[in-house]
């Protein structure tokens, strides 16, 4: 039985980068809630964690989601392995938050949404982005009208990776142990932000293209490319890649009346204009004389913005948990799906060479896969453990 002020913790992956970083926010207690147990395949990492923060351990996945002690689990390993903690979670009565993404194929991530529907769980993912106070803004600005009707959204970023980075674990950058590459690990935050600015929803269709640039440790994509159409008419265009260097990944939202700018991944509220003039009254009753006019731009003061909060995240969870009201999550499970929709219909797109409709057909990405799989190039790499104290991103 869930505490009446605190919800009470377990890790599933705990020892890795991701899941110590979940075991620092939890640990400090600065919430309605406490870090309870922690699991890991690797047992002496998991048993030095659990030292650390003075909690018991455990190697094997079902001890944990079946103590007393742990209302709610934290899924941090790998996303390929995210289906198989967050259904034993669930079956076994648990509340459940995972690491982004959902998992690595369409079918996969379908399934672990209706298992948490089945059993009427509390389920999250930790798309921590939508924290940020600056996206937290924009969202507002968005819903007020303030930017008028929105017509557009751009994304791009680089999340620039070595080699040596595809050799930390062993399944990065390979398409049977990771599913993909930079658009299912390194673009999902940004992926995200752009289905959760459009509207709360994944494209309706898109046409993508992926490719390897010059990474050859890795199968995967390194580059990718796509524009597309929401539901509502919102159109998007993204690029993103962990090849090129130097740059600040951003998201610009166009409307009628105004324009966003967010830098890195929505930490930053980098630049606000607005328009004279809505853009389509403008465009309809200007009668001359000069043939390139438009609205008159004006740059606006950056919203004044509160200090950010780390544990936000965990914080909604924890209140949903504690209410049994989905409403007070930050980011529900189900919103998982806008994004991992998204980042599937890119790879289906890039491998047919055409435009898709989504939700994509499951049976066909799965063949896509296996195909991709059987051909992968081979590649050669000396494989490492993530080090103690390595920065969890």
């Amino acid at each position: 039985m869930v505490k009446k002020d605190k919800v009470r913790f377990g890790i599933i992956g705990s020892a890795g980068l991701i899941g110590n970083y979940h075991a620092d926010i939890l640990s400090k207690g600065e919430g309605p809630y406490e870090l309870s147990a922690l699991c890991d395949i690797d047992e002496q990492r998991v048993r030095n964690q659990a030292d650390k923060f003075g909690v018991p351990w455990t190697t094997r996945v079902g001890e944990l989601v079946s103590r007393d002690d742990v209302d709610a689990v934290i899924v941090a390993t790998a996303h390929p392995l995210h289906p198989e903690g967050v259904i034993a979670a669930v079956e076994a009565g648990k509340d459940v938050m995972t690491e982004k993404p959902l998992a690595s194929t369409p079918a996969d991530a379908r399934k672990m949404v209706k298992a948490i529907n089945r059993k009427r769980r509390i389920g999250g993912i930790h798309y921590q982005n939508r924290a940020q106070p600056a996206v937290i803004k924009a969202k507002e600005m968005i819903d007020s009208g303030e930017l008028g009707k929105i017509l557009c959204i751009r994304a791009t970023g680089s999340f620039y990776k070595s080699d040596y980075y595809y050799s930390l674990g062993g399944w990065r950058g390979t398409w049977e142990n990771e599913g993909g590459g930079l658009l299912i690990n390194q673009a999902p935050h940004q992926l995200d932000l752009v289905c959760y600015f459009a509207g709360g929803f994944h494209p309706a269709e898109l046409i993508g293209r992926w490719t390897n640039l010059y990474h050859q440790s890795s199968q995967t994509d390194d580059f990718a490319s796509a524009v597309g159409v929401f539901p509502n008419g919102v159109e998007f265009v993204i690029q993103m890649s962990v090849a090129t260097h130097g740059d600040r990944a951003r998201i610009e939202i166009f409307g009628t009346s105004g324009v966003i700018t967010l830098f890195d991944q929505g930490s930053t509220f980098a630049r606000y204009v607005r328009f004279e003039k809505d853009v389509i009254d403008f465009a309809h009753t200007y009668d001359g004389p000069d043939p390139w006019a438009g609205p008159e731009v004006k740059e606006m003061p950056i919203p004044e913005l509160p200090e950010g909060d780390p544990s936000l995240i965990h914080r909604r969870f924890a209140e949903a948990v504690l209410t049994r009201d989905k409403s007070k999550l930050l980011v529900s499970a189900a919103d998982g799906l806008w994004s991992m929709e998204m980042i599937c219909g890119i790879y289906l797109s890039g491998y047919l060479g055409k435009k898709v409709k989504l939700p994509v057909s499951a049976v066909r990405y799965e063949k896509m896969l296996a195909d991709l799989i059987e051909h992968a190039r081979p590649v050669r790499r000396e494989l490492r453990k993530p080090e103690e104290g390595m920065i969890a991103r």
